[in-house]
């Protein structure tokens, strides 16, 4: 067994990581996740960036959120659609305002321009994603940021490392995931766009920054990278990996909220299995948010059996439905009856969109008005402010 050194951010003291060779030959580091997180906790300024900002509301925490994922209106907005409510035409911030929307999601990609990234135009990148972001506070809505750790989609089915980021080692790797992280937050703060929660990665069930891409209708996945990665086979590595982009939120500001994203609404065992990995590695959290999807995680009554029981498994964690489609009041309702407030709400996700029958906008942009009129009752029923 050796050790090398991991440098701490900006230049801090070196931390010795233990590196061991796994039976199959292959190096892990078996300590990784321990001497990483206790260096960053470290690391961090005492006088974190902004914070004598007085008066600065974040995080922003209303009695119940009410959110949407609206990442793909800018593209939208580009094409020439007008969204409109009742015949008003009205930007879709106000629109969501005034049927009780109180939250907003947007997601990011490390270089979505990049070949086989999400966007050729460089939506959902930083600088888009900076823009909306403020459009999103000067609404006086929360704001939710989604990092995908990826130049496209990350979900259950892949979660591919960025091209730049391929050939780094693991101890670059993990550096790059903090510093990454840590200039977006800071960029998007000094822009009026910081946001009051962090994702850190997006329905991270399998793990993050892995090197598989999959195949094209069914192929073979293609590996990209023969580095280390974040799977969730290897939780020393993955918790490192995670607790690198945590102290990149918290050095900007620790009052932002962590959450952790998976997809596993359904299934109280897997769900139990992934928390309970986190929580022994040492990773801290503020949040758990699952997907619910009545396609892919089952009928809402198994969403509620796996909800009640990780409320009472893990009494200090709070939870959100992270994305949901068209089943808005069992969600709603699973949320609001956990005890002590600690469901803390639901997001909907792209409701400009069709796909799920989550739609709540028609493709001219004009509000769907018995769609949305279910968000009018969530905020009758639980008293809703924006």
């Amino acid at each position: 067994m050796t050790a090398f050194n991991l440098h701490c951010p900006r230049g801090n003291a070196s931390l010795p990581i233990v590196k061991a060779k796994h039976p199959t030959g292959r190096l892990v580091h078996a300590l990784l996740g321990m001497a990483v997180a206790a260096g960053w906790a470290g690391c961090g300024s005492a006088n974190p960036a902004g914070s004598n900002e007085a008066g600065k509301r974040v995080p922003y925490r209303p009695g119940f959120i009410v959110g949407a994922d609206i990442s793909a209106v800018p593209a939208a907005e580009a094409r020439g659609i007008k969204f409109s409510d009742n015949g008003v035409a009205k930007d879709i911030l106000q629109i969501l305002k005034d049927h009780g929307f109180n939250y907003i999601r947007l997601r990011i990609f490390v270089q979505p321009t990049n070949q086989g990234g999400y966007s050729r135009q460089g939506y959902c990148g930083l600088a888009q994603t900076t823009a909306m972001a403020r459009r999103v506070k000067a609404a006086g809505l929360g704001l939710l940021l989604d990092f995908h750790y990826s130049d496209t989609w990350a979900d259950p089915g892949k979660q591919t490392k960025p091209l730049a980021w391929r050939d780094l080692p693991l101890d670059q790797l993990i550096q790059t995931v903090h510093d990454y992280t840590k200039d977006v937050i800071t960029q998007l703060k000094t822009a009026g766009g910081e946001p009051d929660m962090v994702q850190i990665g997006n329905e991270i069930s399998p793990g993050m920054l892995l090197n598989a891409l999959p195949g094209r209708r069914g192929g073979a996945a293609q590996t990209v990278s023969t580095q280390p990665e974040g799977s969730a086979r290897n939780w020393d590595i993955l918790s490192a990996l995670l607790k690198a982009g945590i102290a990149g939120v918290k050095e900007v500001d620790p009052r932002i909220l962590i959450v952790l994203h998976i997809d596993k609404g359904g299934d109280n065992a897997g769900s139990r299995r992934w928390v309970d990995a986190a929580l022994a590695h040492g990773v801290s959290f503020d949040i758990l948010g699952e997907s619910c999807y009545s396609r892919w995680q089952g009928p809402p009554d198994k969403w509620k059996t796996n909800f009640d029981d990780l409320a009472a498994r893990y009494p200090k964690l709070t939870f959100l439905i992270a994305e949901l489609a068209y089943e808005v009041a069992e969600s709603d309702e699973i949320m609001h009856s956990l005890p002590d407030h600690r469901g803390l709400g639901t997001f909907v996700w792209e409701p400009t969109q069709s796909g799920n029958r989550q739609q709540l906008f028609d493709d001219t942009g004009a509000v769907i008005p018995e769609k949305m009129a279910q968000y009018d009752k969530v905020v009758k029923d639980y008293g809703v402010q924006p």
